[in-house]
């Protein structure tokens, strides 16, 4: 009987990774970083009022999931689900993205992770903070219709 092989990807994905990205930039609340092992490598942001998740997406970058809002209140939202709900969401015009390179995946996550952080800080500082989680109510209003 032949055995079959599953192609299992690597994963670069690492709080030490994470940790390295976001000490780039200001952040005004303090935060906890915790390594989520899952289906894929994770790593969870935990903020003094709210978590969001960087997911690995094997061969393809990070998905990231606003895990919860407003001390614990439960919202899962992944990022391509929420970003009709943003005011103004220009990413090409607004932030300063940078290309993977196709060919060195690690430098490809930390580039993802570095995007995502530019992302965090243009149109989430005051989610992450606790000062507006408009954005969230008017995603879960939807989600629950």
């Amino acid at each position: 009987m032949k055995e079959e092989k599953f192609y299992i990807p690597k994963s670069y994905l690492t709080v030490q990774i994470v940790r390295d990205v976001m000490a780039e930039f200001e952040w005004p609340v303090s935060y906890e970083l915790i390594d989520l092992i899952e289906d894929f490598q994770a790593v969870l942001i935990k903020f003094e009022s709210c978590e969001i998740e960087l997911e690995e997406i094997p061969d393809n970058g990070i998905n990231l999931i606003f895990r919860s809002y407003n001390n614990g209140k439960e919202l899962d939202a992944k990022y391509g689900n929420i970003i009709k709900y943003l005011d103004d969401y220009n990413p090409t015009e607004h932030l300063d993205l940078e290309y993977n390179t196709y060919t060195d995946p690690e430098l490809d996550i930390i580039t993802s992770v570095r995007n995502d952080m530019k992302n965090l800080q243009y149109y989430h500082m005051d989610f992450i903070t606790g000062k507006d989680y408009s954005w969230a109510e008017k995603y879960l209003k939807d989600k629950n219709k």
